[in-house]
C-alpha cells in the first residue's frame, strides 16, 4: 500500500456543493465532510494518489478563484492544504473520528463498527451506520437536524420518501423509530445507493426501507413524510413535485439551508399550501419542518451533538 495525498479544504457554507464538484473533477478517490471549523465553515477531506502535488494546487485554486467569484464571497474565507499521508487505506482514516451520538430521548446513531457499550437506555433504539463515502454520518448539522425532527414527529408517518438519500440515514432512522414506516429512498448515484441499501441489511431494515436512483418523477403521490436534505437552489426546484407526492394531511422536512436561506424557501413552500410547523437551528444551519396547518414557528436552536 503506497502513501497518499491528504487534501483539506474549509471554506464558506453556501461553497459547499461547488467546492465538492472541484474536488471531484480534479480527481479525488474520494470525499468526506468533517464537523464545521470554529469559523462555521465546511471541512472537506480528500484524497488522491501521490505525483499530483503541482496539478492540484493549479486547478484546485483557480476553480476556487471562479466560485468566489460567482457567489460572490471572499477568497480568503477559504483555506486550503496537501500533506503526504503514511501507506495506509485512506478509504478508512476517516472512520478514526466517527463517535455514537444520541437523538433526542429514543435513539442512538452508532458507526458500524463501533465495539464499545453505547450509554442509553434499555428503550432507546440504535441505528448503526456506515456512511461510506455518502453523505450522511449524522455529524453534519443539517442531517442532526432533520434527524430530530423525525424524532419528535407526533404522528408516526406509514409512508416517507427521503430525495437524496445518501447512506440512507433518514430514511432508516425513521424505520427505526416507527415499526410500521415504509421508506423509499432515492439518489442519483449508484454508489451511494449501494451504501444505503447495505445499511439497510444491515440494520434489517431492508423489507421496509428501499433505496434506488429511479426518478422522482416516477413516483405517485401519497407520502405521510417527504424528507429532503439538499440545498436551497435544489428545493426551491423540486417544491412543486414535493408538494404534488404529498399526501393530504402530510408533512415535508426540509434542511441543507443556511439560517439566512430559510424565509426564501418558506415563501415557496407558503406559495404551495405548506406552512411552517417547527423550525430548528444549529449555528449556521436550518431545517424545517412544514404541513398544510403551519403558519410559522420561531426558531429553536439546538445543541451541538455529542461526536
Amino acid at each position: 500500500m503506497e502513501d497518499w495525498l491528504g487534501l483539506t479544504l474549509a471554506a464558506p457554507p453556501l461553497a459547499g456543493e461547488a467546492v465538492s464538484d472541484i474536488l471531484f473533477e480534479a480527481g479525488a478517490d474520494g470525499i468526506w465532510e468533517d464537523t464545521p471549523d470554529i469559523e462555521g465553515r465546511l471541512v472537506f477531506r480528500a484524497g488522491f494518489p501521490l505525483g499530483h502535488e503541482s496539478r492540484l494546487m493549479a486547478e484546485i485554486p483557480a476553480g476556487l478563484v471562479r466560485v468566489a467569484e460567482s457567489l460572490d464571497f471572499p477568497l480568503t474565507s477559504v483555506t486550503l492544504s496537501l500533506e503526504i499521508k503514511p501507506a495506509e487505506d485512506f478509504s478508512q482514516t476517516w472512520k478514526k473520528d466517527l463517535k455514537p451520538f444520541g437523538v433526542g430521548s429514543k435513539l442512538w446513531i452508532a458507526p458500524s463498527w463501533w465495539t464499545e457499550p453505547l450509554p442509553c437506555g434499555s428503550g432507546t433504539k440504535i441505528l448503526r451506520i456506515d456512511p461510506g463515502l455518502a453523505f450522511g454520518s449524522g455529524r453534519h448539522a443539517s442531517t442532526f437536524l432533520c434527524l430530530t425532527l423525525i424524532h419528535d414527529l407526533a404522528t408516526p408517518p406509514a409512508r416517507l420518501l427521503d430525495i437524496g438519500a445518501g447512506s440512507g440515514i433518514l430514511g432508516l432512522a425513521a424505520a427505526t423509530l416507527y415499526p410500521e414506516a415504509q421508506v423509499v429512498g432515492l439518489d442519483t448515484d449508484a454508489d451511494t445507493i449501494k451504501v444505503a441499501e447495505d445499511n439497510g441489511k444491515n440494520n434489517k431494515l431492508d423489507a421496509r426501507a428501499n433505496f434506488s436512483n429511479a426518478p422522482l418523477a416516477e413516483q405517485g403521490p401519497g407520502y405521510d413524510l417527504i424528507v429532503a436534505n439538499l440545498t436551497l437552489n435544489v428545493l426551491i426546484e423540486l417544491a412543486p413535485e414535493i408538494k404534488r407526492l404529498l399526501a393530504p394531511q402530510g408533512q415535508v422536512i426540509v434542511s441543507g439551508l443556511l439560517a439566512d436561506q430559510t424565509a426564501a424557501l418558506e415563501e415557496v413552500f407558503q406559495a404551495l399550501g405548506l406552512g411552517c410547523l417547527r423550525h430548528l437551528g444549529q449555528g449556521e444551519w436550518s431545517a424545517l419542518l412544514l404541513g398544510s396547518a403551519g403558519t410559522g414557528a420561531s426558531r429553536q436552536v439546538i445543541e451541538e451533538p455529542p461526536i
